[in-house]
């Protein structure tokens, strides 16, 4: 993840959001994709979708070969800011059908119309109904009472590390405390944290809650005072020589594993996938934790001007296949992720002849989940205390 404290534009976070809604309240100009029109996009049976890495699969040939659609992806990354700048100031709907992206935006992309109502009794939407609550009804896709997303995937982070290096056991099922990641003295100078305030902020304020070092309602949102507390305890450990690195992208997490640079790293788990894929099966264990998890999901949203234009039987039909097997499948072993419908996963994986070892996986994925999920913690990628984390959180960066 990356979360500079300027945009772009030079904008804070707090200043941006602030413009751009307020742009977006006035309405903003269409301006087509050069050199297609309503015409061109009604022939073609590809759908356009502008999104979040995370959400996506290694090869989209085989939804083309199983659903009939062509995915044009455009890849972001999860800053909340270049997200809503491209969306709104950008005019991005326009250009694209379906937008994925963490929880947090439909409370205002929703309401500002740039995200439009999900049509759940469209013909194409045949999984909806059968879609638990917990997944569909989630607060990530709603705001207003509105049902602005389908769920795509949804976990909880936490830190990657080697089990060697801390004593724990190597079949990844200790809960590991976050006191480890924080002030373990096997892991001093070893250990990578997040540039995005979003995230590791959030994660050691909810770590210092658990253990009654920090009175606050929600680690996700912090006000003036539990901002600096929890800036003054990351400069401390910053000082104290904790942290080797301060990271930023999805590939340096991958690297520092991979070229064993870092021993814990508050990371995605993709990345502990991908380490693995270079040092072998289980060196990096991605962590079950004692205090809770950076809990997540991502929702897909169809842009409002998506429904004037005559693909909107693709678009559902893809919004669709997000809630199917097959794509539940593949996303859970390339990248670890659960979402609605993972039964739906294990029996596409047993009707197309995977290993029991993969269909083990897919249900381990699910059972997984659903442990992390029992814990504390939520994020928020618009908090409503925005502008003075960040600034906390530069005090930190310039420590």
């Amino acid at each position: 993840m990356t979360d500079d404290t300027k945009n772009a534009n030079g904008l804070s976070r707090r200043d941006f959001l602030g413009s751009t809604l307020s742009v977006g309240a006035m309405g903003l100009a269409a301006s087509m994709m050069p050199g297609m029109d309503q015409a061109a996009w009604a022939a073609s049976n590809e759908v356009s979708l502008y999104g979040v890495t995370t959400a996506q699969l290694k090869d989209w040939s085989r939804m083309t070969n199983s659903i009939g659609l062509k995915m044009n992806y455009t890849p972001t990354n999860a800053d909340i800011g270049i997200f809503m700048r491209d969306v709104m100031g950008n005019n991005l709907g326009e250009t694209q059908d379906v937008f994925i992206f963490d929880g947090g935006s439909e409370d205002l992309l929703g309401p500002e119309g740039f995200y439009a109502e999900i049509v759940e009794d469209h013909p194409e939407l045949t999984l909806w109904e059968r879609t638990p609550d917990a997944w569909k009804r989630a607060n990530f896709l709603r705001a207003d009472d509105k049902q602005y997303g389908v769920p795509v995937i949804g976990n909880g982070d936490a830190f990657g590390y080697f089990p060697e290096i801390i004593g724990a056991s190597p079949d990844g099922m200790d809960e590991i405390p976050w006191t480890v990641f924080f002030e373990g003295e096997d892991v001093r100078g070893r250990v990578a944290i997040d540039r995005s305030w979003l995230q590791s902020m959030a994660e050691t304020a909810n770590f210092l809650k658990h253990h009654g070092r920090l009175d606050v309602e929600d680690p996700a949102d912090l006000p003036p005072e539990a901002a600096r507390t929890v800036a003054d305890y990351l400069v401390e450990r910053k000082q104290a020589g904790q942290f080797r690195t301060i990271f930023t992208a999805f590939e340096e997490q991958v690297q520092l594993f991979s070229n064993r640079e870092a021993d814990m790293i508050n990371c995605w788990e993709p990345a502990v996938k991908e380490a693995n894929n270079a040092l072998g099966p289980n060196t990096v264990i991605y962590a079950f934790t004692v205090e809770g998890y950076y809990l997540w999901g991502h929702g897909a949203h169809v842009a409002s001007a998506a429904m004037e234009r005559d693909n909107v039987d693709n678009i559902y039909k893809m919004l669709n296949y997000f809630l199917g097997g097959e794509y539940r499948a593949w996303q859970a072993k390339e990248r670890g992720y659960a979402g609605p419908n993972m039964d739906l996963g294990v029996k596409y994986a047993e009707e197309n002849g995977w290993s029991e070892e993969d269909i083990a996986n897919l249900k381990w994925t699910e059972e997984k989940v659903a442990r992390k999920f029992q814990k504390p913690f939520a994020c928020k990628v618009v908090p409503e205390n925005a502008g003075v984390m960040e600034e906390e959180w530069q005090r930190f960066l310039n420590a």
